[in-house]
């Protein structure tokens, strides 16, 4: 008679191997999720920030221009060129442009219609890391219409 002891080791190997197999697909896929969250998450926060700047723009008023400065006084970030440039860190707090990881852009845009105003604005990963922006949004306000006549 011939031993069954090899044919053991060997059912066991398969079964350590379709474990380990298994426990890597596992992983993969925990790995994965954990990314599409903080993804997720920093769209959520990138939204909340577009907004609150889309309503500081609004309440400043008037000319693009003064809107874009004012905004810029209240929440930091700098104008240059009718373009509002705020730059946040991982936490989501005003930083630099050297330690940055989003970046809010606010550019004036025309609208097409007398006496209304225009913003885009727009939140990136500041390395350029993800293909689409983290949230768009654009704003407009009434500002002061010209008299005919």
């Amino acid at each position: 008679m011939s031993s069954k002891a090899p044919l053991a080791l060997i059912e066991q190997a398969v079964m350590v191997l379709v474990f380990a197999l298994a426990a890597a697909l596992c992983l993969r896929v925990f790995l994965w999720s954990d990314a599409l969250s903080r993804r997720d998450a920093a769209c959520d926060r990138a939204l909340l920030e577009a907004q609150t700047a889309a309503e500081t723009l609004k309440h400043a008023g008037g000319e693009e221009d003064h809107a874009l400065e004012a905004a810029s006084r209240a929440l930091g970030g700098q104008v240059s060129h009718r373009v509002w440039s705020l730059y946040y860190d991982e936490t989501w707090a005003v930083s630099g442009r050297e330690e940055a990881a989003y970046h809010l852009e606010a550019r004036a845009e025309p609208s097409g219609l007398a006496g209304l105003q225009q913003v885009r604005i727009e939140i990136t990963e500041a390395n350029g890391a993800g293909s689409s922006p983290l949230a768009e949004l654009t704003v407009a306000w009434q500002g002061e219409v010209e008299p005919h006549g």
